[in-house]
């Protein structure tokens, strides 16, 4: 079916001022031409569907046709093309038996409105986009300035729509997976339910190694469960290797739900000064500084095997690997005594409890395995995390917040998926069905 529209725009310019192109381009949006462009679409095709169940209007014979005119209805709807009043046609169907339809709108065959929603599913996407780094107030009042946005409360019930599909739809993905190295994370957000004044939040992103090349993926997000439910079914999926590295920090529930006899674990270096430095404040046995000069000599050993790895795993020379490992562990161990000695226990049991676990990535590095040495691409999600959700401000209900979550990660961490997701929502595939020729004559300044 083919309708074709005639557009005619006269533009008059004053000679005497100089115009900035932005002002012109803003004048030009200002004339809504696509909301107008589409609203005559829809109207011609209307009216072509009609005729083709009806006959031309007021043409003779028409009332013994089997289908008759039978009036208009209003339709309203919001899509990123502006604001829209359509006039849809009904037909009625003289022969209708059973479960037909008598009246019915030819059009709906052709196109599909979202229900009786007013916001169709594009303006609709597009404004939980902007809540996933905004909050449902600003979402609406940033919108505004390009498109009609959809209420706060609108936007809200379709981050609980879409993110909970989205949820779904990596899910359905996720089985196959493989990834090859585990980087979890969690941290904790506001609740406005009675039954906790916490939500905890748990993250898993996995990376999948092959040849040179490392992708990163959302593999789970939720919502008050425990990590060994989060680990448990990511075995099921096969949405982790068996022998996958854990790169964490050192929550003692994190570690057990991933750990197994065939896994390495490597702990976040980065955490290994900070939490020291917590543990020596516990024992109350130094003054600040020495607490600083101990944590700072620990993260000076770490950080040379680091570095000693990043020169020598290029060039295979694993001698200098393997020294440098049992020298970093001889360190530590010696740490840890001395922190005993000079009692500090907590410090102590520490080091020693997990020297082994920040050596991982330098012991895979001999058997030619890259892995992180830091936590740092989930603590980046968390950083995400923390800009939208962790305001003083804001409370959430367990739903709500884990429907966010989906968006705002899966848009963060796989930007690739999120378009496909978008893409099977908006039926993007069905754009080819449509074939559109644009055709502007301009001529002595006259368009």
């Amino acid at each position: 079916m083919h309708a074709t529209i005639d557009a005619q725009v006269t533009v008059s310019i004053d000679l005497d001022k100089t115009l900035p192109l932005a002002t012109l381009a803003e004048s030009f949006t200002e004339l809504h031409l696509e909301a107008t462009i589409l609203e005559e679409l829809v109207k011609s095709l209307d009216e072509r569907l009609v005729e083709a169940y009806c006959g031309e209007k007021h043409a003779r014979g028409n009332g013994d046709r089997r289908f008759q005119r039978a009036g208009t209805t209003t339709r309203t709807a919001v899509t990123t093309a502006g604001e829209h009043e359509f006039s849809l046609h009904h037909v009625k169907d003289t022969a209708a038996t059973g479960d037909d339809p008598t009246y019915f709108r030819p059009l709906e065959d052709l196109i599909e409105f979202d229900g009786q929603r007013i916001y169709q599913e594009d303006i609709s996407l597009q404004s939980t986009e902007l809540a996933t780094s905004l909050s449902f107030r600003d979402a609406v009042a940033h919108g505004d300035g390009f498109t009609p946005m959809p209420s706060r409360t609108t936007i809200n019930r379709r981050v609980r729509e879409y993110g909970s599909k989205l949820g779904d739809f990596v899910r359905d993905r996720l089985p196959g997976t493989n990834a090859d190295t585990v980087v979890p994370d969690g941290t904790k957000c506001h609740s406005q339910q009675d039954h906790c004044t916490h939500h905890d939040v748990n993250v898993t992103l996995g990376q999948i190694t092959e040849g040179d090349d490392t992708e990163t993926t959302l593999l789970d997000v939720n919502v008050d469960e425990p990590w060994a439910e989060t680990a448990e079914d990511l075995k099921e999926k096969e949405a982790v290797t068996d022998d996958a590295a854990v790169v964490s920090d050192s929550e003692n529930s994190l570690v057990d739900a991933f750990e197994a006899s065939y896994r390495s674990h490597q702990l976040d270096l980065v955490h290994v000064g900070r939490t020291l430095k917590y543990k020596l404040w516990k024992d109350g046995t130094f003054p600040l500084e020495k607490r600083k000069e101990i944590a700072s000599d620990v993260t000076n050993d770490l950080f040379h095997l680091k570095n000693s790895v990043a020169l020598h795993a290029p060039k295979n020379e694993r001698l200098a690997i393997r020294e440098r490992i049992d020298q970093t562990l001889e360190n530590l161990t010696k740490e840890a005594w001395r922190l005993e000695q000079q009692d500090s226990p907590k410090a102590a049991a520490y080091l020693r409890k997990w020297a082994q676990a920040t050596v991982t990535f330098a012991e895979l590095a001999l058997e030619g395995q890259e892995i992180p040495w830091t936590s740092n691409v989930v603590e980046r999600a968390m950083g995400e995390i923390s800009k939208r959700c962790k305001n003083q401000w804001m409370r959430w209900t367990e739903s709500g917040l884990e429907s966010l979550l989906w968006l705002n990660l899966v848009r963060y961490a796989d930007p690739e998926q999120f378009a496909a997701f978008a893409d099977e929502l908006l039926e993007r595939s069905a754009k080819t069905a449509i074939t559109m020729e644009v055709s502007v004559d301009a001529t002595r300044g006259e368009l």
